[in-house]
């Protein structure tokens, strides 16, 4: 080298002379050789946009199995982007892919992984909630098992991730929406569904006419949190609530049509019935079983049933009960079946009806039992019918653990009817423990001179 230019490199570096091996690059938190060369790592990201356009293709055209083989373990499939650390969102579209076909434990695995690398990340959480609230009616359909402490322990899961989802966006609707129905139909806790479903509502409220704009597809679930909401308003006793809210529904859905018509009016039908509305429920009934196409509508023809029993009509009744298929007529619909019977008097078919019930019914058969007890009583036939309350009071206790109040009750009338002062009376003190306001109780007192 000339000895000026030597010089004046000598001068450029601050008379430094240059180590004569190649020192290799230090990488650390902030820098790697990748942000030094990033051919890899732009290959990479070309890659990430490639599979996630060829993910959301196939999602589209709901191509589950294709996904899940072509994407599925990330790690094997597309290692190059767990390399860079850009695999998230391929996991997450992996995991949507998972849950439509009901590998649950597979797809929470790969959210779980996504809320690590993202903790904050609203979409993660939500999914998560979502497929655990997947798996869990999935598994209440008897399409997956869960029992135990594993159905405990994902009810928890969708609970703990619905709620992080509603803390990272507190007016998103379908959020609030779900976690009501974890609470009422996989749980059966319809007062704790009750604050998430009217949270629901008064988020989609509160949005602008631009934000409802941009948020459309959370629309639907805002008519159907109304819808359960009066539901829930309705069992809870607050009637004229219901009705409010089922009016809102049939208003807003008229157009949208995202809930069908049968089960509008049959909920409609069912609230005129509460409030004794006896013409409308009337009403609202045949024109939900007018509007029905195929399906099974037991429910709306029981409860017609029942409207016409109640508006003095027994035989009117009798023939809306009986366009019920004989095989599918549920424990419920024998029950009013039978109340319908006993209003025309046909007692024996009452009983054969009850009776046909009682040999199906694993779960309310008590219900059944104690209308056979006032069938036997009505034809003074005391011992037979104080065997029924017994076996009603019997089946409860081993069922559901606690005495059947109704069994015991009648099981002491029936006992001062046969003469047996002394049991009726030993009756009427267990039932005075467990309930002293039962209704009746005090006149049974009052025949039995105590």
């Amino acid at each position: 080298m000339p000895a000026q230019l030597q010089e004046a490199l000598k001068h450029a570096v601050g008379n430094q002379t240059f180590p004569r091996g190649e020192k290799a690059a230090k990488e650390d938190t902030f820098f790697s050789m990748d942000d030094l060369v990033p051919v890899k790592k732009d290959a990479a990201k070309r890659s990430l946009k490639r599979v996630l356009s060829e993910m959301e293709e196939l999602i589209r055209e709901k191509k589950w199995e294709d996904a899940v083989a072509l994407f599925y373990p990330v790690e094997e499939k597309q290692p190059e982007l767990a390399a860079y650390g850009m695999e998230i969102p391929v996991r997450a579209k992996t995991a949507f892919a998972l849950g439509q076909l009901q590998r649950f434990d597979h797809a929470i695995a790969e959210l779980t992984r996504c809320i690590k690398g993202e903790p904050d990340n609203f979409y993660h959480h939500s999914s998560l909630a979502y497929t655990a609230y997947n798996s869990l009616f999935a598994a209440q359909n008897r399409d997956v098992f869960l029992s135990g402490k594993v159905r405990f322990e994902r009810v928890e899961l969708a609970h703990r991730h619905f709620r992080r989802s509603q803390e990272l966006r507190p007016t998103g609707v379908t959020n609030f929406y779900r976690e009501g129905m974890l609470y009422l139909k996989i749980e059966g806790k319809s007062i704790k569904a009750l604050p998430l479903f009217q949270t629901a509502v008064a988020c989609w409220d509160h949005l602008s006419e631009e934000e409802r704009k941009v948020r459309h597809q959370e629309r639907k679930n805002y008519v159907k949190a109304l819808y359960r909401f009066s539901g829930v308003l309705l069992e809870q006793g607050d009637s004229g609530g219901a009705l409010k809210n089922m009016t809102r529904v049939l208003s807003e859905d008229e157009k949208s049509g995202y809930l069908s018509l049968v089960f509008k009016y049959f909920a409609l039908g069912k609230i005129h019935f509460h409030l004794n509305r006896f013409d409308k429920a009337r009403d609202a009934l045949l024109f939900a079983l007018q509007s029905g196409t195929g399906g099974n509508h037991d429910f709306a023809h029981e409860l017609l049933s029942r409207t016409y029993l109640a508006m003095g009509n027994p035989q009117r009744a009798l023939e809306v009960i009986l366009k019920i298929p004989e095989g599918r007529r549920r424990p419920y619909c024998r029950w009013t079946e039978a109340d319908v019977l006993c209003a025309l008097k046909r007692y024996d078919r009452a009983r054969a009806a009850l009776l046909k019930s009682g040999e199906r019914d694993t779960r309310s058969r008590h219900k059944s039992l104690i209308r056979l007890v006032k069938i036997a009583y009505a034809e003074n036939h005391f011992e037979q019918a104080m065997g029924y309350a017994a076996d009603a009071d019997r089946f409860f206790q081993e069922k559901w653990g606690n005495r059947f109040l109704e069994g015991i009750f009648w099981q002491g009338v029936c006992a001062y009817r046969l003469g047996r002062k002394s049991e009726a009376l030993a009756l009427a003190r267990e039932l005075k423990a467990l309930k002293p306001d039962f209704p009746k109780l005090n006149v049974l007192f009052e025949r039995l001179g105590a």
